[in-house]
């Protein structure tokens, strides 16, 4: 596997999506630094849509779509998308319609069941009241999960039909054949009226865990924060390029070389 590089001084191709993971990769030990505000708001005026695409919960999701400079946010792992009509009004799109999803809801309401007989020291994520699509256990933001009882969790998480995804501070799990990447394909396709090539063109991300895996894979420009060195062993591919820095300030450098490549 090659080793990824530093960012170039601009980028061989003209980007105008920047889609980006949120928690350690625009944040950084917990908070959102006011550089990393400020290249979004500097990307936003250039003309650049910055489309964060997350595992965050809904409600998470609608406080950033209310309050951040970005055109779009994509949540639970692609449950669904929510941006403003042209009044300004919220729009939520999910992948799934509703009767599936309340069927998929009450298959994970029975893995929490069966999670909590099997590990009761698994915590479910504070946010958890107000995830619609999935579920989530804290292994990194309020609670610490031993490697062991991690690979115990996600083997009991696989005994279900359920998807799976490890990021660096929360295992989100989901009924669907949906993931971070095929709704940031469909939001370009549907709602930007692009076809997979020009979208894949136009296109950038940045991440920061195994959770992004399938945006390494199916998008050519990627870059990872320098936090994801811990996962390189575990990604194929791995990002194309690796800020110097880690999370927001990481996402600050890329800010830099889009701008400079317009």
């Amino acid at each position: 596997m090659m080793r990824p590089g530093g960012l170039p001084e601009t980028l061989p191709f003209l980007p105008r999506y920047l889609f980006t993971d949120v928690d350690d990769t625009l944040t950084w030990q917990g908070r959102l630094p006011a550089e990393t505000y400020s290249a979004m708001e500097n990307l936003q005026q250039a003309g650049v849509k910055i489309i964060p695409v997350t595992g965050a919960c809904s409600g998470w999701c609608d406080c950033m779509i209310r309050t951040w400079p970005i055109a779009a946010v994509i949540g639970e792992n692609g449950a669904f998308w929510i941006q403003k009509d042209q009044q300004g009004r919220l729009q939520q799109r999910f992948r799934l319609p509703f009767a599936e999803r309340s069927q998929n809801r009450s298959q994970l309401e029975q893995l929490i069941e069966n999670i909590a007989r099997e590990l009761p020291q698994a915590r479910l994520t504070q946010d958890h009241p107000y995830r619609l699509t999935d579920i989530a256990y804290d292994i990194g933001q309020d609670e610490r999960l031993a490697n062991s009882d991690l690979d115990r969790l996600l083997a009991l998480i696989r005994l279900s039909p359920a998807s799976v995804r490890v990021s660096s501070i929360h295992v989100n799990i989901w009924m669907g054949a949906y993931d971070k990447a095929s709704s940031a394909l469909a939001w370009l396709e549907q709602e930007q009226q692009l076809s997979r090539e020009e979208a894949l063109a136009q296109s950038i991300f940045i991440g920061d865990s195994p959770n992004d895996a399938n945006m390494f894979s199916a998008f050519p420009h990627t870059v990872g924060v320098a936090n994801i060195q811990r996962f390189l062993t575990t990604l194929n591919p791995p990002p194309r390029y690796i800020t110097f820095n880690p999370g927001g300030y990481g996402f600050v450098e890329l800010a830099d070389t889009v701008l400079r490549s317009l």
